[in-house]
């Protein structure tokens, strides 16, 4: 019973001195769907920064990324500048209207009761949101897979315009977690931007947010998984110019061979990829190498053609030759592509 008792009373001395009463966190009468009027004038500047938690990873086929970000929003109320060290749900009190411009299916982790603000001194109010999900991107897959990124992630407020309300962009606390879940990505940088946009639906000129995430594709996966055995495949052809000229049948049936196994390549990769309207450089390195084998049973035609008409002299030059010529253009043709791809 005395502990109760001294209990008690210990709170009621914490409640008349001051340290943390409720009467203290009482907000004042107020709209919380009225944004507060800064002391100097002009629009309510909102500090905004963000960090990015974590990046699961990168749908090329539906043009998605999957992120963890949270965000801080920063700004001041005036009218609650005798509420120091005071927490209100969200609902309570007059919060920007940030939403997401992307496409996307995020999701929020701080929801209800944890959906809260925190005032500082002289009414400094500070916002904390957590947002998962996927986002669409909307990037270009032209230099693919020697391509580089940025994932830009727009943030805006959709009912307030800029002369009310004006984001301020705080890159010094804007910054990337050290590890990542994503494979086949080398996250290179993350900057953040804003701008005053007219949106053409309403008219309205709003302050936007640009969150960029850079990021490079990795390229040693393609490099041994496609394009090395591409090169085998295709260098298979080349044996054709080993073969005696007087060979014909078995040259011409190991350039269809060669030519069946590329195509199904270019179907294999061609299913990881959505329906483009334009070639990537995959795609052209892929075409290239049908090419090559194509004129390899070209030439294979043509030695054999000089065989009949008594000029096998002739088709093993031309074979010779051959050896030497067509490594080095399919080399210099990938090689190209691919310079051509990372720029």
């Amino acid at each position: 019973m005395g502990r109760w008792l001294a209990g008690l009373l210990m709170w009621l001395g914490m409640v008349l001195l001051g340290g943390g009463g409720v009467m203290a966190c009482t907000l004042p009468d107020m709209r919380t769907d009225i944004a507060p009027t800064p002391q100097t004038g002009g629009p309510v500047e909102v500090d905004a920064s963000f960090v990015v938690l974590d990046i699961l990873g990168v749908d090329d086929v539906r043009q998605q990324i999957n992120v963890d970000i949270g965000a801080k929003l920063v700004w001041q109320d005036p009218r609650l500048q005798s509420l120091n060290g005071c927490r209100f749900a969200r609902s309570q009190v007059w919060v920007p209207d940030i939403i997401l411009q992307n496409s996307s299916n995020l999701r929020t982790a701080r929801n209800n009761a944890r959906d809260q603000v925190v005032i500082g001194s002289e009414g400094r109010v500070t916002y904390r949101q957590r947002f998962f999900g996927e986002i669409s991107t909307y990037h270009n897959l032209r230099n693919f897979p020697f391509d580089a990124h940025d994932f830009t992630i727009t943030f805006m407020s959709a009912e307030t315009g800029v002369e009310t309300l004006k984001y301020v962009p705080d890159q010094a606390n804007t910054w990337l977690s050290d590890r990542f879940n994503i494979s086949g990505w080398h996250v290179t940088g993350l900057t953040l931007g804003e701008e005053s946009a007219k949106l053409r639906e309403t008219g309205r000129s709003l302050s936007m947010l640009h969150l960029t995430i850079a990021a490079e594709r990795e390229v040693n996966y393609y490099l041994f998984r496609i394009m090395l055995p591409l090169f085998f495949v295709v260098a298979m052809s080349w044996v054709i110019f080993w073969v005696p000229p007087s060979r014909f049948e078995f040259q011409i049936g190991l350039g269809a061979t060669s030519m069946l196994t590329v195509i199904a390549f270019n179907l294999a990769v061609a299913g990881a990829l959505p329906p483009l309207g334009y070639l990537t450089v995959l795609d052209q390195i892929l075409i290239w190498s049908i090419a090559m084998v194509f004129l390899a049973i070209a030439e294979a035609l043509v030695t054999g053609l000089h065989v009949v008409n008594g000029k096998e002299a002739r088709a093993l030059q031309l074979d010779r030759v051959a050896r030497v010529v067509f490594p080095i253009l399919l080399i210099g043709g990938w090689a190209a592509l691919a310079l051509r791809g990372m720029r």
